[in-house]
This record gives C-alpha cells, structure tokens and sequence, in this order.
C-alpha cells in the first residue's frame, strides 16, 4: 500500500487529491467562459446530458447565449472578464478546423495566458490532429474515456506535446472497478488529473437513465442517487493506490449553483449599470416607474439624489431608479397624485439581458 495522500475539501461539496486542473481553479473564479462549439456527436452515451434543441445540431453558444459570429464571443468574454473558455459539445473534434480557428484567434487576441481547454471523446483525435491542436495554443485536453484502449492517445498526448491532458467522466452508479482501473491507467500513462463528476438528471437523458433503473437523490433537483457516494469511495481508495495524479470530485451542486453563480456575479460586475444591484446569485436588480411621458417634468424633480436613466415609449415614461430608491420616489409621486406602475425587475447580466423575473413594487 502506497503513503496515504490527503483529502481536500473544495467548494459546495468538492473533493480532491493534490491540485485542481489549471481549467478547474478558473472555474472556481468564476473566470472561465464555456464554449459549446457543435451538438453534433456519434457516440450514443445513454448518460449524455445534453438537451434536445442542441443534441446533434450544429450549433454554438457561449454561457447559454447563441452564437452568430465569432464577434458575439468576443463581446462575452469581453462582458465576463473571462481569463479562459472552455471548449465542449457535442463532440468539438467532428468539426477541428472550426476548433482550431477558435483557438488560434482567441490566442491571438487575448494572448498566450488566456487559458483554454477542451474536452474530447478522442475517436477523432489523431496524432497531426493533437499536435495541430498544442501548436495552435490550446493548454488542457480532458478525455472523455468510454473505453480503456482511448488511453494510447493520452499517452501519446503526454509524450509529444506539452499539454496539461487529463481524464474527465461522470460516475455511474455501481461502476467502482471501471473507476478504480481509469485511475491507475491514467496515472501509468502520464495524465495529470482525474476529474469525476456527480452523474445529473436532465431533459436529454431523464428517460433512458429511470429505464436503466436510476433514480434522483433526495433532497436535490438533479443528482443521481449512488453516484457522490460511488465519487467518494473512489476518492478514499485513490488516496491509497495513488502516487501523483490529481483526483478531483465535482459535485453537481457545484456545477449548478456554485459555479454559475460566480461566473454570473462576475460578468454583473463588469456590466451592471450604475442603478443596478447585484444580487447573491448574480443577476441585476433595478427599480422602474411607469408613467405617461406628460408628467416627466414632475419625476424628473424627484430623481436629483440618485442615479438613473430613462426612456421614451411613444407617450410612455420609463425611468430606471435603484431599487432602494422606490420607496421614496413612489411617496414622491402619490403625494403628487401622479398615475405611475413601480416594478422590481431581476435580469441576467450582459449586454444581451434575459429578463428572470418581474415583480410590482407595493409599500
């Protein structure tokens, strides 16, 4: 038996053995943007999460916005103060030349310390394709390994290019040995990490995975039952078998709350407005009024302490006030017999706003 290795605690229920992935300790800044870069895939994962209006098209998004133009990641990034992307499908190697455009112009851009990664099954990857792939710029492969003869490319990976390569797949239920084996391999074969991840219920595989007898962990709105307690023992019997590789568990409480929240809070500071507020999970809250645009004279009298905006809606007044400053502005103007809506609206950041919620303003 090999020295026992320490155990860490991460964040909202994260574990690991020795250091997070360069690409992992982004994401806990909140500092990576994700790059969905095709839906197009040929393996048929049961397990594959994924929803239908992008399974097996074509398509790119970024952060959950679609893409047009190359422009639209720029400005995301732009808007998130990312350091980094991440590059996701799908399976981004059926479409390598789009990958390695993407890679090359985003170095070029924000240059060589602009950290990127990419996930891959690696059927598609042959050996000009990873060497292309590491002199175009991209600093972390992570494998999607569904079966053990893939691990020849890690190793190859490894041997001719200076990459940070690692494994990366969610755990099933009831698979320990497979785990425990993808471990020792992947350690033998020179990868750097291991990244395992809480297996999720979703709209694209709720179906196959309940016919497959699985079930969704109480108390959670995505986990699958077995699959953090499967992670963990993995993790303890790695502290024992293991020399070097990085273990790392990713919880899916993480992924859904955590992650996307410090991302959130981090493009919101960069693109709120000066009435806007910023709340605990992210979005960005602001005051309105509504009112008939006769009586902007009268409003406008009332907005001298406080920062705002407005605009004109044929003979609609819409004026955008901290949410803090309704209260006063709303006694201001019934003192005044002024006929006016006050809302609280919430609204994802960014340049292109999704409304989350709206709610009337009453005191």
């Amino acid at each position: 038996m090999k020295d026992l290795r320490t155990l860490k605690s991460g964040k909202a229920g994260s574990k690991f053995i020795g250091q997070l992935p360069k690409g992992c300790q982004l994401c806990y800044d909140g500092a990576k943007s994700v790059i969905f870069i095709t839906g197009i895939c040929y393996e048929k994962c049961y397990y594959c999460p994924i929803s239908y209006s992008r399974r097996n098209k074509d398509v790119i998004f970024i952060n959950d916005l679609k893409v047009e133009s190359f422009e639209d990641i720029l400005r995301e990034i732009y808007d998130s103060k990312a350091l980094g992307v991440s590059i996701t499908g799908g399976e981004p190697l059926v479409v390598p030349g789009r990958v390695l455009l993407f890679i090359r112009r985003l170095k070029e851009i924000f240059g060589e310390e602009f950290h990127i990664h990419l996930y891959t099954i690696g059927k598609h990857l042959t050996k000009e394709l990873i060497m292309n792939l590491y002199e175009a710029g991209l600093d972390e492969i992570r494998f999607h390994i569904v079966e053990h003869g893939l691990l020849k490319k890690v190793e190859y990976t490894v041997k001719h290019t200076n990459m940070d390569v690692g494994v990366e797949v969610p755990v099933v239920p009831g698979n320990m040995n497979f785990y425990k084996k993808l471990i020792i391999e992947a350690e033998k074969y020179g990868a750097k990490f291991v990244n395992l991840n809480e297996l999720e219920i979703s709209e694209g595989n709720y179906r196959s995975l309940l016919e497959r007898g699985f079930k969704l962990k109480k108390g959670t709105i995505a986990s699958v039952e077995g699959s953090e307690e499967d992670a963990l023992k993995i993790l303890k019997w790695a502290a024992e078998h293991t020399s070097n590789i990085n273990v790392h568990y990713c919880s899916a409480l993480y992924k859904d709350l955590v992650q996307t929240r410090v991302r959130l809070r981090r493009k919101a500071l960069n693109t709120a407005k000066p009435y806007e507020e910023i709340s605990h999970e992210g979005t960005v809250l602001r005051g309105e009024i509504w009112t008939s645009v006769r009586f902007k004279d009268k409003v406008f009298k009332f907005l001298k302490k406080t920062t705002f905006d407005y605009k004109v809606n044929n003979n609609e007044l819409v004026v955008f006030v901290p949410v803090g400053f309704l209260r006063n502005i709303v006694s201001c103007l019934r003192n005044e017999k002024v006929p006016f809506k006050a809302l609280i609206v919430e609204e994802y950041p960014g340049r292109a706003r999704i409304v989350k919620n709206v709610m009337p303003y009453h005191t």
